[in-house]
């Protein structure tokens, strides 16, 4: 729009939001690539003559790729730029979806998923950073806790849409489908997201404390991913063996339960964007280990117990979407925000891939209470470390980042006009405000 007095073009404010929202797309979709195995698994073993274990390195593969290269892409993105990494990220992950939609052999199908998993990493390293820049203030913390429901709701989404297509589709057919989202998300983010301006390289800092904060945050998420999805691939088994239920309604139960963990990252969302601080959302940690007792026993109704191991996904699902809203804070200069969300990767994949082992270790030597017992001592130090995290935060810490990180022009940040500390989420709460 011109300005007549001036003669200058005056710039449209444009909300933050549908950049935020074609951005949470994008980690969707990335996670939907991520849990688009195990519908088709069954066809799989059967076609390529797999055998279990071959099948659970393709299903694993690409968390085991974060968990190894976590750190190094936060430095690579940091070079690159968040905004190309991301869309580079979404199309090797449809490049590679495809070749694994045409494999004929395990070996192809285990390159094609690591490629892919490199794809993810970038997906799930650039995304939170470029909401970052993208937003400050309460709009900033309910974005990021919003980045934190992308894997639950993907991996519901897979499992839905490969569920009903497992019968009707070939697994072929189901990967290459799996491939469009993440060549047309990629499409769409290159046409509408703003040109970031790169953060400037400098030396890494090694000052003492420097990544403390985020290690602090990497091991909270590695331990509540631990914690949910140890939970959850542990479900499935309980309520079969102890339960005496079918596997069709076991499916049913595990799907409702994942949904929670996306309800819970929806609840912080909207919890931070109305103003409430991270720390008072951290308490809630001591539901999930109280929820155990009645999600795995078999005196209670089956309905009980579906209730309560979706009480243990929302919650876990709230503080890892907390985990996120504080990464901001808890750095000390914007070129650290890159590095520190691939320190997040790194140490939430290990989490992952530690997760079913650890819980089934745990039940066998002493029986299913002991979920309970596993979910105490890993959900508590995961909420423990994100208490310590957002009281860090309190101390604004990350001055520096709240005003390094530019919006491009013509975009309106709304809350962001205020520095990071006196932001809403690492502040005292603020219940008045919309």
């Amino acid at each position: 729009m011109r300005d007549r007095k001036s003669g200058s073009h005056r710039r449209v404010p444009t909300s933050p939001w549908k950049y935020v929202v074609a951005t949470w797309l994008a980690g969707v979709v990335a996670a939907v690539g991520l849990g688009a195995v195990s519908p088709a698994g069954s066809a799989l073993r059967s076609s390529l003559g797999l055998s279990a274990g071959e099948l659970a390195w393709a299903t694993s593969s690409i968390t085991a790729v974060s968990a190894v290269l976590g750190i190094p892409a936060g430095w690579w993105i940091r070079r690159f730029g968040a905004h190309r990494a991301l869309s580079w990220g979404l199309f090797v992950m449809s490049v590679a979806t495809a070749t694994s939609a045409t494999a004929g052999s395990w070996g192809l199908l285990l390159v094609s998923r690591v490629a892919e998993g490199v794809g993810y990493l970038l997906v799930f390293v650039a995304g939170p950073v470029v909401l970052t820049r993208m937003t400050q203030g309460g709009i900033r913390s309910a974005a990021l806790a919003l980045w934190g429901t992308c894997v639950p709701m993907g991996l519901a989404i897979a499992a839905a849409t490969g569920g009903v297509l497992a019968s009707q589709w070939t697994w072929n057919r189901w990967l290459a489908l799996t491939a469009l989202g993440p060549l047309i998300m990629a499409g769409v983010l290159t046409a509408v997201l703003p040109r970031l301006p790169r953060t400037p390289v400098q030396n890494p800092h090694r000052g003492a404390g420097t990544w403390n904060g985020a290690l602090r945050l990497g091991t909270a998420y590695g331990s509540l991913s631990l914690v949910g999805v140890g939970a959850v691939m542990v479900l499935p088994l309980f309520l079969i063996e102890r339960r005496e239920v079918t596997p069709t309604v076991a499916g049913t139960v595990v799907a409702l339960v994942c949904l929670g963990s996306a309800v819970g990252g929806l609840a912080a969302s909207w919890l931070l964007r109305r103003g409430w601080a991270l720390s008072s959302l951290v308490p809630l940690g001591v539901l999930m280990p109280v929820a155990c007792l009645p999600a795995f026993s078999a005196e209670f109704p089956l309905a009980v117990s579906a209730a309560a191991a979706t009480l243990v996904l929302l919650v876990d699902g709230l503080l890892i979407s907390a985990v996120f809203a504080a990464v901001p804070a808890a750095v000390s200069r914007a070129e650290h925000v890159d590095v520190a969300n691939g320190i997040l990767n790194q140490l939430g994949s290990v989490g992952m891939l530690m997760g079913p082992p650890v819980f089934g270790l745990a039940i066998a030597a002493a029986g299913w209470g002991a979920v309970a017992a596993a979910t105490l001592v890993f959900g508590g130090l995961g909420t423990v470390l994100l208490l310590t995290g957002a009281r860090t935060s309190a101390t604004g810490t990350a001055d520096g980042v709240s005003r390094s990180l530019d919006a491009p022009d013509g975009v309106d940040v709304g809350e962001g006009s205020e520095p990071l500390r006196k932001a809403p989420d690492v502040r005292k709460p603020n219940r008045n405000r919309i």
